[in-house]
Parts: structure tokens; sequence; C-alpha cells
């Protein structure tokens, strides 16, 4: 039974009380069968949040007792790459960089064939070529860029230089191929242009002025015991952290590669990435202060080309893939949402959507039970949540 406070809040967005019950009863479910182990949730519409919810398990562990929270930090995983695309438009409302860019004015890794023809705008799209994610392609001898990096000497004294030993997996521009190691390059190019370690730099430009308090690369002791656990190694990690036995940022200047963590490095909570996305519903502007211009909101949002890009990612056989410059586009049956929608999803599984139709923001974590992906924690929640709209 909701209070009185929590029915005026429905009331004054125009959601359905009923379907707020439903949502709680099929992420309740999805537990119940195993596909999940927890559930959070953020729902806001006009600018006001008006639901947080959470229930399951904190952690994978099946004879665990502690019970997620609203308040519960996760990795949040590629969403992080929502916020570099972010920190590459505020340096092009500066003036400093242009998606149409060449990366080699940049990077020099990147003056030499086939490179070249790279630009900032390829790497925000996933149409640069460059090294795919492990799973997107079938191949018996495919080596990633970490492993480059990490395997090979080259990687020691150049990561850029290693990661794109791949080479090339389709000319440049003429597919869709998700690449985190494209926006790890784009964390290289906003140290290079502000002479700023990109993870600082969104700290700094993005994370701190939303007012963030749960959302960081580099975990603090003092959080690490809401941090939703999600492996044994994690759990030992996170222990340690709590103990004092070390530091997380001690632990990273131990690392003899230290890679920009802006292909999927942040840890947040559902109430945090909402102000974010509030923020970019508001076309840059929140509570009075500007995260990014409205015209830059609007061109990272809008489709990247006109034509059809092919898309062969986790076997999709070739079919059309709308991107953004930086967000996804993704729009066809099975999604509720309107038109328009752009968002990202990240391993894990958690999500943030902006609907600018509806004037929604909705934001989740849904942690697979044993990782396995399942299609009804995904378009069952787009259907379930858009369903109470008035």
């Amino acid at each position: 039974m909701l209070s009185s406070t929590e029915l005026s809040k429905l009331h004054e967005v125009n959601y359905r009380e009923d379907r707020l019950e439903a949502l709680n009863h099929f992420y309740g479910d999805l537990c119940d069968k195993k596909v999940a182990d927890g559930y959070i949730y953020s729902l806001s519409r006009y600018g006001k949040i008006f639901a947080n919810g959470a229930g399951g398990r904190f952690s994978y562990e099946e004879d665990s007792t502690q019970e997620m929270k609203t308040d519960t930090i996760f990795r949040i995983a590629s969403i992080t790459k929502l916020f570099t695309a972010t920190a590459i438009w505020q340096l092009a409302d500066n003036g400093k960089i242009f998606m149409g860019q060449p990366v080699s004015s940049i990077l020099p890794e990147f003056d030499a064939d086939p490179f070249k023809p790279i630009t900032i705008a390829h790497l925000l799209t996933h149409t640069s070529g460059i090294a795919p994610d492990h799973g997107t392609i079938s191949d018996t001898y495919y080596k990633s860029a970490w492993w480059y990096i990490y395997e090979s000497e080259v990687g020691k004294e150049n990561w850029i230089q290693a990661g794109l030993s791949y080479g090339l997996h389709f000319p440049v521009g003429t597919q869709w191929m998700y690449s985190s190691f494209g926006y790890v390059i784009l964390g290289a190019i906003i140290e290079k242009i502000t002479g700023v370690f990109a993870e600082e730099y969104i700290m700094d430009n993005i994370v701190k002025p939303l007012g963030m308090k749960d959302t960081f690369f580099v975990i603090p002791p003092e959080k690490a015991s809401r941090i939703a656990i999600r492996s044994e190694g994690a759990k030992e990690y996170l222990q340690k952290l709590q103990n004092g036995e070390f530091t997380d940022e001690e632990q990273r200047s131990e690392e003899e590669i230290k890679l920009p963590g802006t292909g999927g490095g942040l840890y947040s909570t559902v109430t945090d990435i909402q102000k974010f996305g509030i923020m970019l519903l508001n076309q840059g502007e929140y509570e009075g202060g500007h995260i990014l211009s409205r015209m830059a909101v609007q061109r990272m949002t809008k489709r990247f080309n006109t034509e059809k890009i092919p898309n062969y990612a986790w076997g999709d056989g070739g079919s059309d893939r709308p991107y953004g410059l930086g967000p996804d586009l993704r729009f066809n049956v099975s999604t509720s949402y309107s038109e328009g929608t752009y968002f990202h999803e990240g391993a894990g599984a958690c999500a943030l959507f902006i609907d600018p139709i509806e004037k929604m923001v909705a934001a989740w974590y849904l942690p697979w039970h044993k990782g396995v992906w399942d299609g009804r924690g995904v378009f069952g929640t787009h259907n379930v949540i858009w369903s109470g709209l008035e």
C-alpha cells in the first residue's frame, strides 16, 4: 500500500498506481524464478523522481540474507560511456575538438594506415572498426585489445599502440560493432586535450556538479560495504577495502599500465544516475547550472547517419543499428518506449533510458542470476514501466 505522499507524487506526474505495483510484482517474480538475484529502480517524469524501489538479494550468493536497497551502489558498466560522451561534447562546446576531427590529429598512434580515416564520431558511434568486444564476433582465433595490451611487451610502453595491434575488423564507417576499447581511446583524447586524466575530468566536470555523491571510479573504503557483490573475487576485494588492508587508489597506483575507465569503470546508484538522466532530459541543464549546451544534447541524441548501418555484433545478422553520437537509439517491435528515446545499457545488468516525448527517465539495476541474460528482464522492464504513463 502506497502512502499518501507517494500517491501524490504519482498523480503529479500522471503515473498509474496499479502499474507501479505491477512493476514491483514483475521484478519480485523475476527473483522468485531465479532470472535475477535482485533489483533496484528509480523513475522520474517532468524532472521529478516519483518512485524508487528495491528487492531481492544484495549478493550473488544464494544463501545471502542481505537485501538490496535503493541506495545500493553497483558498477554501472557501459552506462559509463554516456558520461564519456558527455565529456567529449563538453570539449566540443568549448571549441577544443569537433566530431569529424581525425583521431590522428590528437593521438599520433592513429597517424598510420588503416587508422587515419577514424574520427571522434566513429569512436562515439562504434563504427571505427577497431577491436570489438569479446563475444561480439564468432572467431576462434580472436584476441581482444586487452590481450594485446596486457600480454605483449608493447602494452607496457604504449597501450594505445598495443591495442591497435588487432587492426580493423571492417573498413572505417561501414558497420556498427561494439567497441569498449574505442571509448577507452576517447578517454585518452580527453586526457590529451585537457592535461587531466579522463576519470578525474569526468568527476570534476560532470559527477560533482550534478551532486552525484555516490558515484566514483575509485572506491572509497567507507562505501565499500554498500557495493553489490557479484563474484567471490569482488567480495574478497571489497572486504579488504573495508578492513583497511589497502585503498582502491593504492591498488590502482601499483598497476603497471594505467588505462582510463571510460569504457565502463564507474560505480553509482539509481538515484545518482537519475540526476544525470534528468540533466540530459533538460537539454544539459540541472538545477540552474549547465553541464552541456542544448545544441550538444540535441546533436548527441540524434541518429548520426541517415543511411542504414549494418550490425553484425552478437549474431545480429546485419540489421540496421540506429545510434547517436554517444547514446543507443534502438527502436523496434520489442520496445515500448517512444521513438526518439535514447539510452545505454550496462553488463550485469543495468540501464538508463531517457524518453524525451514522455519526459520520462528510468534507471534500473537487475543483476542476472549466475550472469545469464534473459530478454524478459530487458523488454519486460520496458513494457511494465511505460505501461504506467497516463
